[in-house]
């Protein structure tokens, strides 16, 4: 959405009536009132423009003025007149609106922290959802342009406890069905194993602006999931981002390198080296459009005796697509996604190599400012390359469906509280690979 169309949108939005402000008496009041609600904001203020010496000064006359002003593109003369009512006005709802079309004004004429400080003062009103949607979408609009200004730094702190049903995603079975050697009893470690978790992170994100429209962002993450009785299963990652930005408010383009390490109980497990790209269309009424696709070459740590696990490296291409619909309260949110997985061992790891297709949907309700249910759920389709080899030479195909409801509770711009459930379930062709997992949990976000 354009900053125009989103002017525009918190003017429609917003409850009040210019009925209501217009004062008895003959004109320029009510012709001027009838030009503004027609959308004729230059008539309007050239209206305004021959009464100004005889009306300036009235809240009424101001108010309208000023509004003309805005729409009609003549920005200045807005902010004196809305000025002029929001520290005459007699009445609070002729303020507070005035407050909120000068805070607009602010914006347009690129005085940021004042824009800032009257919309901050404006949602602690408790105004109209919609009204608040709108505020919060321009206070994004001004830290964006601050940060294309300065270079900044942002910290994420991130931390949730909860219970895993299947923290391993194996099997509950103890007994395996083989087609060559009959049935083969799994050990304890193979089989499902529930826990109780803390899961922690922080992130830090450094944006270093060239202009208005490219910038570079250096991104760290460093996560640790430390279950409570099974330390087998305990992983620690680290991933850095080097990324180029560039493009419009309309469309945004994002190029990247990145590197993941993965351990697996103190130990090496996985290591992967990643080229990005994306793409994203702010679209009219609501709606935003994406594409992204990224190479990535997986590799297994071979230390503390896993030579096979260099039987399991693979080149990853990943491609998805998607769309967002804001609609009043509802965010509706479906990708689409396609990966190919080619072993880097042709001759015994072949079996590793898979396709995998899949679909993802989210919706959210903001219920009111601070509270924010969610559904999530998703779909993918997995078929390996080859037989799966030793005991069951079969084609392996997958089926996963996974499904998650969960909570946002805002405290403030800062921190933000979560909890959710979610299942997930798993179905292949070979025994050995079915399972479900059910898992709940809550935590909170800080940002710095």
């Amino acid at each position: 959405m354009t900053n125009s169309r989103l002017l525009l949108l918190l003017v429609l939005s917003f409850s009040f009536q210019f009925q209501a402000l217009a004062a008895e008496g003959p004109s320029p009041y009510s012709e001027m009132n009838n030009l503004i609600t027609a959308g004729q904001y230059q008539e309007a203020f050239e209206l305004g423009q021959t009464n100004l010496d005889e009306w300036e000064g009235d809240p009424d006359f101001d108010f309208l003025f000023g509004l003309a002003a805005l729409e009609s593109g003549n920005s200045n003369e807005s902010v004196y007149a809305l000025e002029r009512v929001a520290a005459t006005a007699t009445t609070s709802l002729l303020r507070d609106r005035a407050r909120l079309e000068l805070a607009r004004a602010y914006f347009i004429t690129n005085n940021l922290s004042a824009s800032k400080s009257l919309f901050d003062s404006v949602l602690q009103q408790n105004p109209p959802l919609t009204v608040r949607q709108n505020i919060e979408a321009f206070l994004t609009l001004i830290e964006a342009r601050e940060n294309t200004r300065d270079a900044t730094f942002n910290w994420e702190l991130s931390s949730s406890i909860g219970s895993d049903g299947n923290i391993n995603s194996a099997t509950s079975t103890g007994l395996i069905d083989t087609p060559l050697i009959g049935q083969i009893e799994l050990n304890q470690d193979g089989q499902e194993i529930d826990d109780n978790f803390l899961n922690s992170r922080i992130s830090m994100n450094y944006n270093h602006p060239f202009n208005r429209d490219r910038s570079l962002d250096i991104a760290i993450n460093l996560n640790h999931l430390d279950n409570f009785s099974t330390d087998q299963f305990d992983i620690d990652s680290l991933r850095g981002e080097l990324a180029y930005n560039w493009g419009s408010d309309i469309n945004k383009f994002r190029h990247g390198i990145s590197h993941t390490t993965v351990n697996l109980d103190g130990n090496g497990f996985q290591d992967s080296l990643a080229l990005n790209s994306s793409w994203q269309h702010v679209g009219n009424n609501g709606w935003y459009q994406n594409l992204a696709a990224s190479y990535a070459q997986i590799r297994y740590d071979t230390g503390n005796g896993g030579d096979l696990n260099a039987l399991r490296d693979v080149n990853q291409l990943l491609i998805s697509g998607g769309f967002t619909k804001i609609s009043g309260a509802f965010t509706h949110t479906m990708n689409l996604y396609h990966g190919d997985e080619n072993p880097e061992n042709l001759n015994s790891g072949e079996h590793n190599g898979r396709e995998f297709t899949g679909a993802a949907y989210s919706l959210l309700y903001q219920l009111n400012a601070q509270h924010t249910p969610f559904l999530r759920a998703s779909i993918q389709d997995v078929e390996h390359d080859s037989n799966h080899p030793v005991f069951f030479n079969t084609l392996r195909n997958d089926d996963n469906e996974s499904v998650a409801l969960g909570w946002f509770w805002r405290m403030n711009r800062k921190l933000l509280l979560t909890a959710d459930f979610s299942y997930t379930n798993n179905s292949s062709n070979i025994e050995l690979f079915d399972y479900s997992r059910t898992k709940i949990q809550a935590g909170f976000r800080y940002r710095f």
